[in-house]
């Protein structure tokens, strides 16, 4: 059995690497003798393109079925979970969210799709939630005219940018 284990952060930074998923994951398959293909992705969950992703879903074919530690890893809009869990199914592979216990498989669990409706629902309402946050921030910062966005990099090695235009 070959499964593909899809792993998703939302940056590329220290603090979250795909890597603490896949060892997991890698586990999972060890435990039960099957062979794997990772896929990583470093984008937001409700983004619909995202490279990792779309190989996987090109690639399902070629797969028995998908691996995800939770749920919120495979996507956070609603509506696009449930378009690629259809084609999982319709495809007769099985999807698993290892977790959160969740399975998919191709034929049709009225609990299974319950469960799923209400964790991808979940997922989507974190995200809309951390984005309200971002945005409620953001305004602070504006109205206390603090600067918005990541630390420049030279500001942060003690360089002024405006002696380098100066001597350009």
């Amino acid at each position: 059995m070959i499964v593909g284990l899809y792993a998703r952060v939302s940056t590329k930074d220290k603090e979250q690497n795909p890597e603490n998923q896949l060892i997991r994951l890698r586990e999972y398959c060890k435990a039960r003798d099957w062979n794997s293909k990772e896929y990583v992705d470093f984008a937001s969950g409700a983004k619909k393109d995202r490279p990792g992703l779309n190989a996987i879903m090109t690639d399902l074919m070629d797969l028995d079925g998908i691996l995800v530690l939770r749920l919120d890893r495979f996507g956070r809009s609603l509506q696009n979970l449930l378009e690629n869990l259809n084609l999982i199914r319709s495809n007769g592979k099985f999807f698993e969210a290892i977790d959160q216990g969740l399975k998919i498989s191709e034929k049709k669990d009225p609990m299974s799709d319950f469960m799923l409706a209400i964790l991808g629902a979940a997922a989507e309402f974190e995200r809309e939630l951390i984005s309200e946050r971002v945005r409620d921030g953001m305004a602070r910062a504006r109205k206390e005219n603090r600067k918005i966005g990541r630390p420049e990099i030279l500001k942060k090695r003690g360089i002024d940018p405006s002696k380098i235009i100066k001597l350009s």
